[in-house]
């Protein structure tokens, strides 16, 4: 029988940066698919308007943060070197740019807009029933 020999561990920077960037990206991937194509038409269908009016105002800033970290979380943990990789290569940001642009927009003009549209919407409908006396 041979004898076993103990390798030392992997302590590089790559050993820990490629499953944290694996989780955050695939968590990143995974909420914006259940949100956008599972969540948001199973409440439209169950829900009355009111109500799917009242927990997308709730739940989209939660969700619009939640993308802005996770996507953050991934650019910091692409391997082998984090940010550094990105810098290295000019073809590896471009996709994270995007991302970011579009995350920011989302979180800091189109949330809050939208929010005040839905907001807006439900104070019209309102002051419409109470002037046709329904």
């Amino acid at each position: 029988m041979p004898p076993t020999t103990l390798t030392r561990p992997d302590w590089s920077p790559a050993s820990f940066l490629a499953p944290l960037h694996i989780l955050s990206y695939s968590t990143l991937l995974g909420a914006e698919l259940y949100q956008t194509f599972v969540m948001t038409k199973v409440c439209y269908q169950a829900l009355p308007k009111s109500a799917f009016t009242t927990l997308q105002k709730r739940v989209f800033p939660i969700y619009f943060r939640g993308q802005t970290l996770l996507l953050l979380l991934a650019a910091i943990t692409i391997p082998p070197h984090g940010p550094l990789t990105l810098q290295a290569n000019k073809g590896n940001w471009i996709p994270f740019a995007i991302a970011g642009g579009t995350a920011f927009l989302n979180l800091m003009i189109y949330g809050p807009r939208t929010r005040q549209i839905m907001v807006d919407r439900i104070h019209q409908g309102k002051c419409l029933r109470m002037g046709l006396g329904l």
